[in-house]
């Protein structure tokens, strides 16, 4: 008796198809996944720098200021270009003097984009901010409820929400 064993092309095809359908559905599910875990990350980001920022406030019982800095040492540029958290004696909203850059955070990666109308938020010693503010985060490709608006009350806490990509 000779007697061969393997695989029918029958059932390789098979194999083949099954196995397409299961990539063709898990890839969107994947990508949707992967912007979901991005933009939540940097909206933890800009959500540190700003209780960071009222909590050296706090700390300090002075003016500190955080500003959207595109060279990580002045107040220039856009949000997605990153920001910086500051000590701000003569509460101007700008570098300068004996004021002291406390950190530094780069801009954001993946295209992703912050618009705020504020260009800084100034919290004075107890914690509250000279304006509310609000933040829309966006990242590219972005589909239903993936975008988050972070949202700054005159208290100084800061919040998060879902919202509609546009």
């Amino acid at each position: 008796m000779n007697k061969e064993s393997g695989f029918t092309v029958i059932e390789l095809m098979v194999t083949l198809a099954v196995a397409v359908v299961l990539v063709t559905m898990a890839v969107p599910a994947f990508n949707t996944f992967m912007q979901n875990n991005r933009i939540t990350a940097q909206a933890n980001d800009l959500l540190t720098a700003l209780n960071a920022s009222r909590d050296e406030a706090l700390k300090r019982r002075a003016t500190v200021t955080i500003c959207s800095s595109s060279d990580g040492s002045t107040c220039t540029g856009n949000w997605h270009n990153g920001w910086i958290v500051f000590t701000d004696a003569n509460a101007d909203s700008t570098v300068n003097g004996t004021d002291e850059v406390l950190r530094v955070w780069g801009g954001l990666q993946g295209g992703s984009t912050i618009s705020s109308a504020q260009t800084s938020l100034r919290y004075d010693g107890i914690g509250l901010v000279n304006s509310s503010a609000t933040f829309q985060l966006r990242i590219p490709g972005c589909k239903g409820n993936l975008a988050r608006d972070i949202s700054v009350s005159v208290t100084g806490q800061p919040s998060v929400t879902h919202s509609a990509c546009s």
